[in-house]
C-alpha cells in the first residue's frame, strides 16, 4: 500500500462514525465502493477483466451488456504460450483500457489450480501446475498495475468446481494446500504486490473463505506480507463480522443493509472489535484514493492492443499431432468445414464474457476455401445432409480443415461439465471426413481438455484454444505456416476424464469436496502412478525440429546450464523445461515436478545456451514450515514432461524428511487405484468430516431455492418466479449467459442470494422461506 494513501487514510477514518465505517465495508452498488465526498472518500470502480475489460455502465441490462473492449484470448491460452513476457504485455493492455474507461481495480487473473478436467471455468485459470500459474499470473499482475490500475487476484482459495461453489467444503490437508493450491497465489502475492485478493465462494476445511481467519490473517497477511485488500466474490460474504476479524476487507456487490446490521450487533456484543473495522476501512479508502483519477480515454491504444491479443492466441495454438500435412501447400485447394468457422467460439461464458469490438473468423479471412457449415455451431448437433455436404467438399479438396470444439452452453462460469466428450454430431463429422479425405486437419476450439476419439484418423490436430476476439487470424497464420507453433499444453490431456485422481469425490453430487489425491494433481499423479494420457503435460509440436545438448548443473546456484539448437528448416520458438525427480524416500511425493522453464526464439541452424534457475519451492515440502530437502535430485531436461533430453543430477545440502509411519500401505505409497476415506483420514491426521446432504428440516442459508423447492411450495413459486425472468431477459435458456445466471441466483446458497440482490431479497422474507421449506413457520426463529 503507497504510504501517501495509507497516512492520508488513517486521518479519514479516524473522523469517520460508526456507521459510515460498516457502510464503507459493504458495496455501493455492483461495480462501486461508497463515496463519502464531503469527508475526502472517492468511490473505487472496479470491473472483470482476466481477458478483456467488462466494464459495465449504470443501467446494464445483462452480463453481455458491457463496453466494447479487446477480447483477449482466455487464460488457458494464454497459458499455452508459457510466455511471461507476452502475458505481461497483454496484462499491460487491458490495464491500458481500464484507465481508459476509469476502472481502478480489474478483478484478475484467477489462479485456481485445474484439478479436474470437468470444472465449468478452466479456461479462466493457468494451470494444474502451480510454478507455471504463478509464474504467468505475477507477470499478468505486473503489466496491469504498470498501467496505474490495480490487479485482483482470485479466486483465494480451493476453489476448484463450479458445482455448489457457494456452499461446498473443501476439505484438504495443509500440505496439499501449500504446495499446490496456496503457492501460486503466494508467488504473486510476494513478487508482484497485487492491490487487491478476492476470496472463493467455498468453505475451506469447514470455514467459509471470507471469514477464514487461517487463510486471510495467518497466512495472507501476517505470513506474506499482504497490505491490500481482500474482497469477496460477489455474493460470498457469508459472516461479516467473522470476516471482519478474519482480515476481509469489502462485500461485494452492494445495495442491501442487512451485513452492516450484522456487524453492528457484533460489536454491541463485543464479538467484532471496532478496531478490526477501522483497518479494512484504512486499507479501502487508501486503495479509492489511489485510483481516483477517473477516465483517461488517451491511455489505451485499441489497435495496438489487437495486435497483442493476436500474438497471444498465435502463441497458444499448441500442436498435438501433425503428420506433415501442416502447414498448408501454397495453392492447396482447402475445403473449411464446421460452422465454428464462421460463428468461432472465441471466449469463455460467464463474468468474463467480454464484448469484443471486431471479431474475425476463418471464413471471413479465406472465402477463397470451399465451406461446408457441418453442423450447428450452437449445439454441436449435426444432420446427414451436413454430413454428406462436408465429405463431398472434403473430397474435392486437398486438404480438409474442420474446426470443431465446446459450445458456450457446455463449457462456462457457473456449472460444471458431465464428461470430457465433444457434442456427439460433432464426432460423427470428423470421423466421416477423415474417411472421405485422409489429410484431414482438425481444429479445437474449447478452453479444456477433450476426448479425441478419431485422432489416429486424421492428419494433424491444432488447438486453438479460446483464442480471443482475433483468434481466427492467428489460426490461420498457423495453418499457412506465417506462424510456426510454439504453444506447449500447461495442462494433462488425459484419455477419460475419470482417469483424473479427484474423481469420485468431486462435483456433483457432493456437498464437499474431499481433496484425497493430495500432492498428486495432474501430471505429478499421472506420471507417478505410470497412467497413460492422451496428451502430456508440456506437450506441443512445431513446424521445425530442435536438439538439447551440453547439459551443466550448477549445485552453487542451482542452475541447469544447456544448448537448444534449431535443427530445422524455418525458424521457430522452443519451451525448454526442467523437472526434477527428487531423492527418495521421505514423505509421499510425485516422481518428477516441473523446476523452471525458458521460452527460446531460434533461426534455423542457430544455437543458443539457456540457464534456467531451479525453483527452491519444487525442491521442498511443506512440513509445518517450507523445508528444503536434502540429497540427490534428478535434473530431466526436454520438451515436455515425458519427451526428456538431458539428464543430469543435483546434490542439495540438507536433510531429509521423515516419513510418518501413517502413509504406510496407504494409497499415497502405491498409487493404485483410488484413495479411500480411511487413505484421506491418514493424509488429513484427523477425522474426515461427515457429508450430510438436506432435506426438509435441515435446509439451511447454504442451500439454494432449487434444492429447496423439491420440498417447497413457496420456494417453488420464488425459484420459478426468478428464473423465468432471467430466461425472458436473455430470450434462450440455453445461451450460457443465462445458465450462469440462473446458477448464480435460485441455485446458488440463499445467503449468495440475498448478498447479490440488492435488497430485493430482504434478509427477513429469505429467513421466511427457509422456515416454510424446513416446514415451519415463517416467522419462527431459532
Amino acid at each position: 500500500m503507497d504510504a501517501r494513501y495509507a497516512d492520508a487514510a488513517e486521518k479519514i477514518v479516524a473522523k469517520l462514525d460508526r456507521d459510515r465505517l460498516l457502510d464503507l465495508g459493504v458495496g455501493a452498488d455492483f461495480w462501486h465502493t461508497r463515496a463519502y465526498p464531503e469527508a475526502g472518500v472517492p468511490a473505487l470502480a472496479v470491473s472483470d477483466g482476466p481477458s478483456g475489460l467488462r466494464h459495465q455502465r449504470p443501467g446494464a441490462r445483462d452480463m453481455a451488456d458491457s463496453e466494447p473492449a479487446t477480447c483477449f484470448p482466455a487464460l488457458a491460452t494464454a497459458a499455452a504460450t508459457w510466455d511471461p513476457e507476452l502475458v505481461e504485455r497483454m496484462g499491460a493492455a487491458i490495464g491500458s483500457e481500464a484507465r481508459a474507461q476509469g476502472v481502478g481495480v480489474v478483478l484478475g487473473p484467477g489462479l485456481n489450480i485445474k484439478r479436474s478436467p470437468l470444472c465449468g471455468r478452466n479456461f479462466e485459470y493457468f494451470s494444474e501446475d502451480p510454478l507455471l500459474a504463478g509464474t504467468l499470473a505475477t507477470s499478468h499482475v505486473r503489466g496491469v498495475q504498470s498501467t496505474g490500475v490495480g490487479s485482483c487476484i482470485k479466486h483465494f482459495a480451493v476453489n476448484s468446481q463450479e458445482y455448489r461453489r457457494f456452499g461446498n467444503d473443501s476439505v484438504v490437508d495443509e500440505r496439499t494446500l501449500r504446495e499446490i493450491y496456496l503457492r501460486a497465489f503466494e508467488m504473486v502475492v510476494r513478487d508482484a504486490r497485487p492491490q487487491m485478493v478476492m476470496s472463493a465462494y467455498v468453505m475451506l476445511n469447514g470455514v467459509y473463505c471470507s471469514d477464514n481467519r487461517h487463510l486471510l490473517r495467518d497466512i495472507l497477511r501476517d505470513e506474506w506480507g499482504f497490505d491490500g485488500v481482500v474482497v469477496t466474490d460477489w455474493g460470498g460474504m457469508h459472516d461479516r463480522a467473522a470476516a471482519y476479524e478474519a482480515g476481509c476487507d469489502l462485500a461485494m456487490p452492494g445495495g442491501g443493509t442487512h451485513l452492516q446490521r450484522r456487524a453492528a450487533t457484533a460489536l454491541d456484543s463485543g464479538t467484532l472489535r471496532e478496531g478490526r473495522v477501522r483497518e479494512s476501512a484504512r486499507r479501502l479508502v487508501a486503495l479509492a484514493m489511489a485510483h481516483a483519477g477517473g477516465a483517461d480515454p488517451a491511455a489505451t491504444d485499441v489497435a495496438a492492443n489487437r495486435e497483442v491479443a493476436r500474438h497471444v492466441a498465435a502463441e497458444g495454438h499448441v500442436l498435438l499431432a501433425n503428420d506433415g500435412t501442416l502447414p498448408l501447400a501454397a495453392g492447396a485447394r482447402v475445403a473449411l468445414i464446421g460452422q465454428m468457422a464462421e460463428r468461432p467460439r472465441y471466449q469463455g461464458g460467464g463474468s468474463s464474457h467480454i464484448n469484443a469490438r471486431r471479431v474475425a473468423t476463418m471464413r471471413g479471412l479465406r472465402p477463397g476455401w470451399s465451406y461446408a457449415a457441418g453442423y450447428d455451431a450452437r449445439t454441436g448437433r449435426t444432420t446427414r445432409a451436413r454430413v454428406e455436404e462436408a465429405v463431398r467438399a472434403a473430397r474435392e479438396a486437398d486438404v480438409a480443415v474442420v474446426v470443431v470444439g465446446l459450445p458456450e452452453a457446455i463449457e462456462s462460469e457457473g456449472y460444471d461439465r458431465a464428461d470430457m466428450r465433444l457434442p456427439g454430431g460433432m464426432n460423427r463429422l470428423v470421423a466421416a471426413v477423415a474417411q472421405a479425405n485422409p489429410r484431414t486437419v482438425v481444429v479445437l476450439q474449447c478452453g479444456s481438455p477433450v476426448e479425441l476419439p478419431w485422432e489416429k484418423d486424421v492428419a494433424a490436430v491444432l488447438c486453438a484454444g479460446l483464442g480471443g476476439e482475433a483468434g481466427a487470424e492467428a489460426t490461420v497464420d498457423v495453418l499457412e505456416g506465417a506462424a510456426n507453433p510454439s504453444g506447449k499444453l500447461p495442462e494433462t490431456w488425459p484419455l477419460h476424464a475419470d482417469d483424473a485422481p479427484c474423481a469420485g469425490c468431486w462435483g456433483e453430487p457432493h456437498r464437499q469436496s474431499q481433496y484425497r489425491e493430495g500432492v498428486f494433481v495432474g501430471y505429478r499423479y499421472y506420471q507417478t502412478a505410470g497412467v497413460p494420457v492422451a496428451h502430456c503435460f508440456g506437450h506441443g509440436l512445431s513446424y521445425t525440429s530442435f536438439a538439447y545438448g551440453a547439459l551443466a548443473v550448477d549445485a552453487a546456484s542451482r542452475t541447469a546450464s544447456f544448448d537448444v539448437t534449431n535443427v530445422g528448416g524455418v525458424a521457430g520458438a522452443e519451451v525448454a523445461q526442467v523437472y526434477v525427480e527428487p531423492p527418495a524416500g521421505g514423505l509421499p511425493h510425485p516422481r518428477v515436478q516441473l523446476a523452471g522453464f525458458a521460452r527460446v526464439e531460434l533461426a534455423p541452424g542457430e544455437t543458443r545456451r539457456v540457464s534456467v534457475a531451479l525453483d527452491r519451492g519444487s525442491l521442498s515440502v511443506w512440513d509445518g514450515a517450507w523445508k528444503l530437502v536434502g540429497g540427490t535430485y534428478q535434473v530431466l531436461v526436454g520438451s515436455s514432461v515425458e519427451d526428456v533430453r538431458l539428464r543430469g543430477a543435483l546434490d542439495v545440502a540438507g536433510k531429509g524428511i521423515a516419513a510418518p509411519g501413517k502413509f504406510a500401505g496407504t494409497w499415497y505409497r502405491s498409487l493404485e487405484g483410488r484413495p479411500t476415506e480411511e487413505d484421506f483420514r491418514a493424509l488429513l491426521g484427523r477425522p474426515v468430516p461427515s457429508e450430510t446432504h438436506h432435506a426438509r428440516g435441515t435446509y439451511d442459508e447454504t442451500d439454494s431455492l432449487l434444492e429447496m423447492a423439491q420440498t417447497s411450495a413457496a420456494c417453488r413459486f420464488v425459484a420459478n418466479r426468478i428464473k423465468g425472468s432471467v430466461e425472458r431477459q436473455y430470450g434462450d435458456p440455453m445461451d450460457p449467459q443465462c445458465r450462469m445466471s440462473i446458477a448464480s441466483s435460485v441455485g446458488c446458497a440463499l445467503f449468495g442470494l440475498v448478498n447479490c440482490s440488492g435488497g430485493a431479497l430482504p434478509a427477513g422474507v429469505a429467513r421466511a422461506l427457509l422456515n416454510l421449506a424446513n416446514g415451519r413457520a415463517p416467522w419462527h426463529r431459532g
